[in-house]
C-alpha cells in the first residue's frame, strides 16, 4: 500500500440526522431530509485511507448548513445556517416552533463551530496540498432558483472564479489557481465520457467552506458537485425505499477518486 495522497475531503451535506435539541419541533420527514440533503455523498467521496483527511457530519443540513457563514440566517436567509424551509419549500418546523436565539446558538456550539474548528486543525497539522468540498446537486435547478427547471451539467467544479477558473472582478481571489481546476475537469471529464458536460462555476461558483478556509489558512479548495441522476435514477433507486444500488456507488466512487489522482500527476 503506497502513502496517503494530500487531499483533505469535506463532506458538509451528506449527513441525515436529526439532533435530539429540535427533534420534537421539527416537521420534516425521512424522505424530506434525503431529498433536501446531498444523499449518499458521505459514501461516494469516502475514499478512507488513501487520503490524508475525510472530514464529515452527520447533521442533515436542514437542521444545520455547515456550508453558510454562521450569521447567515433567517428571515433574512431561509436558506441560511439554520433554514426554515427545504429547497422545495417544505418547512423545517412546526407552525411557530422555529428555534429562538438560545436554541440556534446551541445548535451552532454543538454542531457548527466544531466541524470548522476539525478544519482548521486538519489542514494546519498535515501536508494537505489540496482540500475539496464535496457535493451531489439536483438534476435540474429548484423553483426557488433564478434558474427554475434548467439542466445541471454532469458535475460542477467551483473555485469562485468565471468559467474557466479565472478570477472574477467583486467576487475576490479563486480558491485555487485556474490551471488547477480546469486540469480537474479535463480529468473528470475522461472519466466520466460521453456522460455529459463538466462545467467551471456554473452553476455554482463555490461555497463557504471553501472561500473561507482558504482566505484563513491558505491551501488551495476546489468544491465539486455531481450530478444525482448519476445515481438516483430508475436503473439504481428505489424511490419508494429510498434505496440505492450499492454498486453504483462504489462505481462512482472510484471513478472520481482515479480522477482525482489522475489530476494530482500533472501538478
Amino acid at each position: 500500500m503506497g502513502t496517503a495522497h494530500p487531499l483533505l475531503i469535506s463532506i458538509p451535506h451528506g449527513g441525515d440526522t436529526v439532533p435530539p435539541e429540535v427533534a420534537d419541533i421539527v416537521s420534516i420527514t425521512e424522505r424530506d431530509i434525503f431529498y433536501d440533503g446531498d444523499a449518499l455523498t458521505r459514501e461516494i467521496y469516502d475514499f478512507g485511507k488513501r487520503v490524508d483527511a475525510v472530514i464529515e457530519t452527520p447533521i442533515a443540513r436542514a437542521i444545520v448548513d455547515v456550508n453558510r457563514a454562521s450569521d447567515d440566517r433567517p428571515p433574512e436567509n431561509p436558506d441560511g445556517v439554520v433554514k426554515t424551509v427545504t429547497t422545495d419549500g417544505t418547512p423545517v418546523y412546526r407552525e411557530s416552533m422555529f428555534p429562538d436565539d438560545a436554541l440556534v446558538e446551541d445548535l451552532l456550539q454543538r454542531y457548527y463551530f466544531p466541524y470548522h474548528e476539525r478544519l482548521g486543525d486538519l489542514l494546519g497539522s498535515r501536508d494537505i496540498r489540496l482540500a475539496l468540498d464535496c457535493h451531489s446537486m439536483l438534476e435540474r435547478s429548484p423553483a426557488a432558483s433564478v434558474r427554475t427547471g434548467e439542466p445541471r451539467p454532469l458535475i460542477c467544479l467551483s473555485n469562485r472564479g468565471d468559467r474557466d477558473g479565472v478570477p472574477v472582478r467583486g467576487r475576490g481571489p479563486v480558491t485555487c489557481p485556474p490551471k488547477w481546476i480546469r486540469a480537474l475537469a479535463e480529468s473528470l471529464g475522461q472519466a466520466f465520457a460521453g456522460g455529459g458536460r463538466v462545467a467551471i462555476n456554473d452553476p455554482f461558483a463555490g461555497g463557504y467552506i471553501s472561500q473561507y478556509h482558504y482566505e484563513r489558512e491558505g491551501i488551495p479548495w476546489i468544491q465539486i458537485e455531481i450530478n444525482r441522476k448519476l445515481y438516483l435514477n430508475e436503473t439504481y433507486f428505489d424511490p419508494e425505499r429510498l434505496k440505492v444500488d450499492q454498486r453504483i456507488i462504489q462505481e462512482l466512487r472510484e471513478r472520481i477518486f482515479d480522477a482525482i489522482v489522475r489530476f494530482l500527476t500533472v501538478l
